[in-house]
């Protein structure tokens, strides 16, 4: 007998939301605890260094990724959720149902799109700041 046979689903579809929402607030809370925690080991080693007499290590330098490599990888997965639910719904529930996954499948085109712009124009500024004046 499966383990929620007895609940009824209304009860369960208004703890869907609820447990997203926690999740999320977990996840966060997480995130901000781990950098905290790796920000106060950085911390601490320095420290010891200087007490040791050691020149401390010099801060890691984050690099930061450039913008159009998030919206290239979003752009693949929308794409791929907006053509699977589009062949998916169009299988189902014929050219009406079809539809409704074009939404997605055209806002990751769209992301695409705006990341390949992006990195032509994360390029030319890369070369204006390497070449010479």
């Amino acid at each position: 007998m499966p383990l929620f046979a007895n609940i009824d689903p209304e009860v369960i579809a208004v703890f869907i939301p609820i447990i997203g929402v926690i999740g999320g607030v977990f996840i966060a809370v997480t995130a901000v605890i781990m950098n905290g925690r790796r920000k106060e080991l950085e911390h601490r080693e320095r420290i010891l260094a200087m007490e040791k007499g050691i020149t401390p290590p010099s801060p890691q330098v984050e690099t930061e990724r450039p913008k159009y490599s998030g919206r290239r990888a979003n752009g693949l997965v929308m794409t791929g959720i907006g053509l699977a639910l589009t062949i998916a719904l169009w299988a189902e529930e014929g050219a009406e149902g079809g539809v409704w996954g074009l939404i997605p499948l055209f806002i990751g085109l769209g992301l695409l799109i705006a990341g390949s712009l992006d990195k032509r124009e994360y390029e030319a500024q890369q070369r204006r700041m390497n070449s010479p004046v």
